[in-house]
């Protein structure tokens, strides 16, 4: 991402850790990102949720109360523009299971915690620039995790009806409005 559009970006930062989160604003700052907000917890956060609308949402694993992975679900489920916002969920000690638990309730792109300066703005690169769609149905709501075509099972579609798609330009569309 070039840094010209830095500048557009309104970022949550939902950490536990509040050094670290002074840490990242201050890394943000740098490259002139538009917004940054830090909230240490839940309440916080709903609170920032209504009074600005945020299109980048840092979370780390620990958040406290509802704790990361179930903030994450919260905000993929809200009918708010936040919905479709990229979220970077931050891992401390990354396995297999919380991995697939961080992808499957929504979240763009998995980092490792603690975030350097350099992996945070690449993993913020990577998750802006992510075109994927938003899927939006009752079982998951996120990015499309599809990544190859590959022929149906058994010949046909199995689903009674596709999942309700929010593409990279309605998303960019959305965003861009904040």
């Amino acid at each position: 991402m070039a840094g010209a559009q830095y500048d557009k970006l309104h970022i949550l930062l939902a950490l536990k850790n509040e050094q670290a989160a002074d840490s990242l604003k201050d890394v943000l700052m740098r490259q002139r990102v538009g917004s940054i907000i830090a909230v240490r917890d839940n309440r916080a956060a709903l609170e920032q949720m209504q009074a600005r609308a945020f299109n980048l949402i840092i979370i780390g694993e620990d958040f406290p109360t509802l704790g990361g992975v179930d903030f994450c679900r919260f905000l993929r489920l809200t009918n708010t523009p936040m919905a479709v916002a990229p979220i970077i969920f931050g891992l401390h000690e990354p396995d297999q299971k919380k991995v697939l638990q961080a992808r499957d309730v929504g979240a763009t792109k998995i980092a490792v915690m603690p975030f350097s300066g350099a992996s945070l703005m690449k993993a913020i690169d990577a998750a802006v620039a992510d075109p994927r769609a938003i899927v939006q149905c009752t079982a998951y709501n996120g990015p499309d995790r599809r990544v190859r075509q590959a022929p149906l099972p058994g010949g046909r579609e199995r689903r009674h009806a596709d999942p309700k798609l929010i593409s990279d330009a309605i998303q960019r569309k959305i965003l861009d409005s904040l």
